[in-house]
């Protein structure tokens, strides 16, 4: 099925893998188009193609609420949600909105720019839905890694794992939020791991294999409810239940230590589960279908990892964003390298000059290097140039 033939998310599910795939590279191409003529946000929107064909080929929105953290990674889902046409005039008056917007559509249910705050919609929608004041049924919150370094998230992943809400967080982990992610829990490989990336031992092969295998088996709601009724029996044993318990959890707890970080969100009381390849549809939906009936029993994260930029050269090769954002340009060779202009300049050269002169200037970015004059104060001074991720509450507060 043509792009221009989609008018709604129900047209997608109808369509096979094959045609899916095909699909997927119209839209990228259709968004290139777009934001070559009007500017906007590429790289990101390139990165979550086949993620969005998934999420609304599983859950039916508006019934279902499909919420982005940082709402310029919307434009795929404004295109499946019939708004194709808008993108002639994208972010310009009387056009599309560059983010989810309310007046636009019933399938926007916030309007948000900002990152690290989906999960607190989330959490509210949630806690409405519960309380009978609002009909939505399934909540997924779509967050990428970046925004994963802001506290916000954090605030409110602890209220939803402490109240076990029915919320689905889907991870979107590119590595990247502007400039590079600046965090441990999605760090990028050692040099050591990159050289073995492309010639893995036959132990790790084996242990890639099995870790897969066993996140297939905690996805699987059978699987599920049998561990509740082992435990509940463990439990019930005379004298020794508790001890046998105990030991069941600890060879869990083992095998997780092996075969993949601790997992943090556990801890919080969100069950996790992945990485999944946020690039195969098939292996989203599936992942998605099980997510929907493991959150009966409370939040669950779904890890899954995409390429920001993808299917675009020009946006893979750069290096430094992935074309997070791009102004008009020719689609045939990309946007033109960025360039530090008027008050930003000076800016960043008076802070250079300032620091020449005084060893205590340092700079300090919430992940915004680029835009902020900061990239050659960085090269010049790189250790006093502080980068603390998208956490400009922390930031604020480190500075003094």
């Amino acid at each position: 099925m043509p792009l221009h033939q989609i008018r709604q998310p129900a047209d997608l599910r109808d369509l096979s893998y094959p045609e899916l795939a095909e699909l997927a590279g119209e839209v990228r191409d259709f968004i290139v188009r777009a934001v070559a003529e009007n500017a906007g946000h590429l790289g990101s929107n390139l990165g979550v193609v086949e993620l969005t064909l998934a999420l609304h080929r599983v859950f039916h929105s508006p019934d279902d609420a499909i919420m982005w953290d940082t709402g310029h990674q919307a434009y795929v889902h404004k295109i499946v949600t019939g708004r194709q046409n808008g993108f002639e005039q994208l972010r310009q008056a009387g056009g599309l909105s560059g983010y989810p917007n309310r007046e636009e559509s019933a399938h926007d249910f916030i309007e948000n720019s900002h990152a690290s705050t989906v999960l607190s919609y989330a959490y509210g929608k949630a806690v409405a839905r519960d309380l009978g004041t609002d009909p939505t049924r399934h909540i997924v919150a779509v967050i990428g890694d970046g925004s994963m370094t802001g506290g916000m998230a954090y605030e409110a992943l602890n209220n939803i794992g402490h109240s076990k809400q029915r919320v689905i967080i889907v991870l979107n982990d590119n590595g990247r939020s502007y400039a590079p992610t600046i965090s441990n829990l999605t760090a990028g490989p050692t040099e050591r791991e990159k050289a073995q990336i492309d010639h893995p031992s036959l132990p790790e092969r084996i242990t890639e294999k099995l870790s897969h295998s066993l996140t297939n088996i905690r996805l699987n709601p059978v699987y599920v409810r049998r561990q509740r009724r082992l435990e509940q029996f463990l439990r019930d044993l005379p004298y020794v239940g508790p001890q046998a318990e105990k030991g069941v959890e600890a060879f869990k707890a083992a095998v997780r230590e092996f075969l993949q970080p601790p997992s943090f969100f556990e801890a919080l009381g969100v069950r996790y589960v992945g990485p999944v390849d946020g690039h195969d549809i098939e292996s989203l939906e599936q992942s998605f279908r099980n997510a929907i009936e493991l959150s009966a029993e409370g939040p669950i994260v779904v890890h899954v990892l995409t390429q920001k930029g993808r299917g675009y050269s020009p946006a893979e090769d750069d290096d430094e964003k992935h074309l997070h954002d791009a102004p008009v340009f020719d689609p045939m060779v990309g946007p033109p390298p960025a360039v530090i202009t008027g008050y930003t300049q000076s800016f960043a050269e008076a802070l250079i000059k300032e620091a020449e002169l005084d060893p205590r200037v340092v700079a300090i970015t919430a992940a915004m290097p680029g835009p902020t004059g900061l990239l050659p104060f960085q090269a010049r001074f790189p250790e006093r140039f502080f980068d603390v991720g998208i956490a400009e509450q922390h930031a604020v507060t480190f500075a003094a």
